[in-house]
């Protein structure tokens, strides 16, 4: 069946299917099975992701310690995964699923415009730095990568944008009403202690 037919329609992709191999209910079903278990990985790796960010940022001193503690058993940080999963409760239950995947793109695709652009920064401040990795063909990589990545999140929506804008600026005040004044980051490494 050729792809026009379809072209400019809501046809979804089950109902594509049916169109063209038959198979009654069994297609709509089995895309919707495939669709919860797909959309359920994705939350819970963006949630463990997450919870390990905040779990670095808290040692780090970015965010309060609460974050960085671990339960004694399980070495699982238990209020960050508490606070994430009912932060992501709230969220699901409010905003459509659409939108919530537009903010995740955004997100995502400026953090690997950040980590492309780290990279040409770290080459030309730090060039002999020890790396387990080191980008090919840089900087043209690193750029067609930030390329890329602003042009996918040129043609996110207006709304999308708006959300992003008011994430950078709650993250930014967290950074400068917080994070500024108890990062450890910049301070030196305390000297081990050594035996007399």
């Amino acid at each position: 069946m050729p792809w026009q037919r379809f072209a400019g329609t809501e046809a979804t992709l089950s109902q594509v299917l049916v169109r063209s191999v038959g198979g009654g209910d069994l297609w709509p079903i089995l895309l919707s099975i495939g669709a919860v278990v797909a959309t359920t990985s994705v939350v819970l790796t963006v949630q463990y992701g997450q919870i390990r960010i905040l779990f670095s940022m808290s040692r780090d001193g970015l965010v309060p310690g609460l974050f960085s503690r671990v339960h004694r058993r399980t070495g699982v940080p238990r209020a960050g995964t508490v606070i994430v999963s009912a932060f992501v409760a709230v969220l699901a239950a409010l905003i459509p699923l659409g939108d919530l995947a537009d903010a995740t793109s955004i997100g995502t695709l400026f953090a690997f415009a950040l980590v492309n652009l780290a990279v040409l920064i770290l080459r030309r401040r730090k060039p002999d730095a020890p790396r387990g990795f080191r980008v090919p063909f840089a900087p043209v990589t690193p750029l067609l990568g930030v390329a890329c990545c602003g042009y996918v999140m040129y043609g996110l929506g207006a709304d999308t944008w708006i959300a992003f804008g008011a994430w950078m600026a709650a993250g930014l005040a967290v950074y400068g009403l917080y994070g500024i004044r108890h990062s450890t980051l910049d301070r030196p490494a305390p000297e081990p202690e050594t035996t007399p």
